[in-house]
Protein backbone atom coordinates (compact mmCIF):
# COMPACT_ATOMS: atom_id res chain seq x y z
CA UNK A 1 0.00 0.00 0.00
CA UNK A 2 1.38 3.42 -1.27
CA UNK A 3 0.73 6.06 1.99
CA UNK A 4 1.14 10.06 0.77
CA UNK A 5 -0.13 12.92 2.62
CA UNK A 6 -4.13 12.42 1.49
CA UNK A 7 -4.07 9.33 3.09
CA UNK A 8 -2.98 10.35 6.23
CA UNK A 9 -4.77 13.84 6.14
CA UNK A 10 -7.71 11.86 5.65
CA UNK A 11 -6.85 9.62 8.55
CA UNK A 12 -6.35 12.06 10.63
CA UNK A 13 -9.54 14.51 9.51
CA UNK A 14 -11.48 10.85 10.01
CA UNK A 15 -10.62 10.90 13.72
CA UNK A 16 -10.81 14.91 14.48
CA UNK A 17 -13.96 14.87 13.10
CA UNK A 18 -14.55 11.54 15.36
CA UNK A 19 -13.44 13.60 18.44
CA UNK A 20 -14.58 16.96 17.56
CA UNK A 21 -18.39 15.43 17.47
CA UNK A 22 -17.91 13.13 20.76
CA UNK A 23 -16.78 16.70 22.43
CA UNK A 24 -19.66 18.62 21.04
CA UNK A 25 -21.62 16.12 22.67
CA UNK A 26 -19.75 16.42 25.84
CA UNK A 27 -20.48 20.27 25.98
CA UNK A 28 -24.37 19.66 24.47
CA UNK A 29 -24.54 17.69 28.13
CA UNK A 30 -22.53 19.64 30.11
CA UNK A 31 -24.55 22.56 28.96
CA UNK A 32 -27.40 20.64 30.07
CA UNK A 33 -26.67 20.20 33.25
CA UNK A 34 -25.51 23.54 33.99
CA UNK A 35 -29.13 25.18 33.03
CA UNK A 36 -30.71 22.08 35.12
CA UNK A 37 -29.84 20.06 37.84
CA UNK A 38 -27.40 16.95 36.91
CA UNK A 39 -27.35 13.78 39.11
CA UNK A 40 -24.36 11.99 37.76
CA UNK A 41 -22.66 15.69 37.37
CA UNK A 42 -20.10 15.40 40.19
CA UNK A 43 -19.19 12.01 39.09
CA UNK A 44 -18.75 12.90 35.52
CA UNK A 45 -16.08 16.10 36.34
CA UNK A 46 -13.83 14.19 38.34
CA UNK A 47 -13.45 10.78 36.41
CA UNK A 48 -12.48 12.15 32.70
CA UNK A 49 -10.58 10.29 31.07
CA UNK A 50 -9.19 10.42 27.71
CA UNK A 51 -8.48 7.43 25.23
CA UNK A 52 -6.94 7.62 22.01
CA UNK A 53 -7.78 5.02 19.47
CA UNK A 54 -4.65 3.07 18.13
CA UNK A 55 -5.32 4.03 14.49
CA UNK A 56 -5.16 7.74 16.20
CA UNK A 57 -2.15 7.10 17.57
CA UNK A 58 -0.62 5.40 14.27
CA UNK A 59 -1.64 8.25 12.01
CA UNK A 60 -0.01 10.78 14.56
CA UNK A 61 3.63 8.80 14.71
CA UNK A 62 3.13 8.24 10.62
CA UNK A 63 3.24 12.09 10.38
CA UNK A 64 5.80 12.63 12.54
CA UNK A 65 8.34 10.27 10.78
CA UNK A 66 7.69 12.32 7.59
CA UNK A 67 7.39 15.38 8.72
CA UNK A 68 11.01 14.57 10.12
CA UNK A 69 12.16 13.94 6.66
CA UNK A 70 13.68 16.18 4.75
CA UNK A 71 12.08 17.52 1.56
CA UNK A 72 15.11 17.36 -0.40
CA UNK A 73 16.86 13.86 -0.84
CA UNK A 74 20.03 15.40 -1.45
CA UNK A 75 22.01 11.55 -2.38
CA UNK A 76 19.53 10.73 -4.79
CA UNK A 77 19.80 14.34 -6.14
CA UNK A 78 23.34 14.12 -6.44
CA UNK A 79 23.03 10.19 -7.79
CA UNK A 80 20.56 12.08 -10.99
CA UNK A 81 22.65 14.82 -11.51
CA UNK A 82 25.81 12.19 -11.78
CA UNK A 83 24.11 9.98 -14.15
CA UNK A 84 22.45 13.11 -16.19
CA UNK A 85 26.02 15.09 -16.84
CA UNK A 86 27.48 11.26 -17.83
CA UNK A 87 24.99 10.53 -20.14
CA UNK A 88 23.64 7.39 -18.03
CA UNK A 89 20.37 8.21 -17.15
CA UNK A 90 18.03 6.52 -18.97
CA UNK A 91 14.02 6.54 -19.09
CA UNK A 92 12.42 4.03 -18.94
CA UNK A 93 9.04 4.96 -20.83
CA UNK A 94 6.66 2.12 -20.11
CA UNK A 95 7.73 2.58 -16.50
CA UNK A 96 6.82 6.06 -16.83
CA UNK A 97 3.26 5.29 -18.73
CA UNK A 98 2.63 2.69 -15.92
CA UNK A 99 3.00 5.31 -13.17
CA UNK A 100 1.02 7.48 -15.10
CA UNK A 101 -2.25 5.07 -16.26
CA UNK A 102 -1.93 4.33 -12.18
CA UNK A 103 -1.96 7.25 -10.75
CA UNK A 104 -5.10 8.23 -13.69
CA UNK A 105 -7.04 5.24 -12.27
CA UNK A 106 -5.79 5.77 -8.42
CA UNK A 107 -7.98 9.26 -8.93
CA UNK A 108 -10.73 7.72 -10.79
CA UNK A 109 -11.23 5.40 -7.54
Amino acid sequence: MKIDDRIINYEISKQLSKSTQNATDVNREKKLCDEQPCEGKAESEKATIVNLSPALKETQLAKEIIASQPDIREDKVSELKQKIESGKYTIDNNAVADKIVDSFIEEIF
